[in-house]
């Protein structure tokens, strides 16, 4: 993954696709009724889905095999290599308003660290955490600058990002590369790589987070997400989430 990101075409069988559309549209609902003030606000994607709020105990069991499957656990340690961790998964969907801009982001800059720091790990590390993200409909995609995963910007994107002599995060930067998915499309790529989705077509996208097995992060994950030792039983690749057995 030198350029920090790749896709996987027709990752999931639409047999797979039809089961997790219908229970992510019912978390979807769910979650939007229980957070009309902020969906309706700016809101362009849910957390947590595995907790288990608005699920069944067999729908969360379905999304927990899903991220313990064969071909995921197998993509993600390719990546991450064998020690690798689920962390967290997201649900992203269009805003409220059609109107609302998107913004070119790197994950890292939420974490509270300043500038500097974000730039060392950037500029020091390999993939630390990745996103593995399917695309449920045909969509717009994200929008990536190759390699920015691995090196600090260049002055059009650190002021476009960071919203800096007259840019906004939503302007386009002319490095950007955009990548389209059709519904069971998977496209991988770092956290820390400069990213922004692009909204329209009723996106409906299922995005999973792992991470190396490092306490700094997984200090971030919410242990309600993750299985119990009954459903740990049933999942063929329980590994992935090894840091809590």
């Amino acid at each position: 993954m030198d350029n920090g990101y790749y896709v996987l075409e027709n990752f999931v069988n639409e047999e797979n696709l039809v089961e997790l559309e219908h229970i992510l549209e019912k978390f979807h609902k769910s979650w939007c009724e229980k957070n009309k003030e902020f969906f309706e606000r700016n809101a362009i994607n849910s957390a947590y889905i595995t907790s288990g709020e608005f699920l069944q105990p067999s729908e969360r069991l379905c999304l927990l095999k899903f991220i313990a499957s064969k071909n995921v656990v197998k993509e993600v340690f390719n990546v991450l290599g064998t020690n690798a961790c689920f962390l967290n998964s997201q649900l992203f969907f269009d805003p409220y308003n059609e109107n609302q801009a998107n913004y070119w982001h790197r994950d890292i800059q939420y974490s509270g660290m300043d500038e500097s720091e974000q730039r060392n790990i950037i500029e020091a590390s390999g993939h630390d955490v990745v996103h593995f993200r399917l695309a449920l409909r045909d969509e717009l995609g994200v929008e990536l600058i190759p390699s920015s995963h691995s090196k600090w910007d260049s002055l059009e994107e650190l002021d476009t990002r960071l919203e800096k002599a007259g840019k906004k995060p939503s302007d386009d930067i002319s490095t950007g590369r955009c990548i389209a998915l059709k519904r069971g499309d998977v496209l991988v790529f770092d956290a820390n790589i400069i990213h922004r989705g692009h909204y329209g077509k009723e996106r409906l996208s299922f995005d999973l987070l792992f991470c190396k097995e490092d306490p700094s992060i997984l200090k971030y994950a919410n242990v309600d997400c993750f299985p119990n030792n009954d459903e740990l039983d049933q999942i063929d690749h329980a590994e992935i989430f090894k840091h809590i057995t």
